[in-house]
């Protein structure tokens, strides 16, 4: 596996933005490949990717085909509105553990996104409820960085890792194999990497 993407969030007053930048060969940032930009209201989730920071063109962007529909799926689309991936969320595992599925043009799952640190997942919905140290174990696992890994359905095989790099800021780096990085191609794995920070309200 390669570094491919890091993705860092920007938090301002009204919009939450995120950089997308290539990474070198040992992880460190390259070119900035687009800047994303999500509405913090929006009861109909769309985040658009723009191809630099002056913000005047449109590179690509994902939506949400239905409104507050756990099981729905996700369309990453080009420039010009035409659909270049797809990607759901798999409710019912997600109640424990965070778990994103990509899927091919045909409709089929290909990758499993899921958190890679199943006690830290449990710990980090659930640990507030108990009673006395809730709140202690809330504030241990803000310590704490929590990781994806990209499995490969078929064989399943991990072929990809989206690591948080830092406590307190949203930093992340995409790795990935050759076979994944071109069979989806990066702006899907871009809205990707962005969804599991902006649509988990991390």
């Amino acid at each position: 596996m390669k570094p491919r993407l890091i993705i860092e969030q920007k938090i301002t007053a009204f919009v939450n933005k995120y950089m997308v930048y290539s990474a070198s060969v040992d992880g460190a940032k390259s070119g900035l490949l687009a800047l994303a930009q999500q509405k913090r209201i929006a009861l109909k989730e769309k985040v658009t990717f723009y191809s630099d920071e002056s913000k005047s063109s449109v590179s690509f962007s994902f939506r949400a085909e239905k409104v507050l529909d756990v099981h729905g799926r996700y369309f990453v689309e080009g420039q010009s509105g035409e659909q270049v991936g797809v990607f759901r969320k798999v409710f019912g595992q997600s109640l424990a553990v965070s778990t994103w599925r990509i899927m091919d043009a045909a409709g089929n799952d290909v990758l499993e996104v899921k958190e890679s640190n199943v006690a830290l997942a449990i710990a980090r919905r659930y640990g507030g409820w108990i009673p006395i140290v809730g709140d202690l174990i809330e504030i241990l696992t803000l310590f704490l960085k929590y990781h994806f890994v990209f499995v490969d359905i078929r064989t399943g095989e991990v072929v990809g890792k989206y690591e948080k790099t830092t406590l307190f800021r949203d930093h992340y780096t995409l790795s990935c194999t050759d076979e994944v990085w071109t069979t989806n191609g990066w702006r899907t794995l871009a809205a990707m990497g962005v969804a599991l920070d902006a649509l988990q309200s991390r």
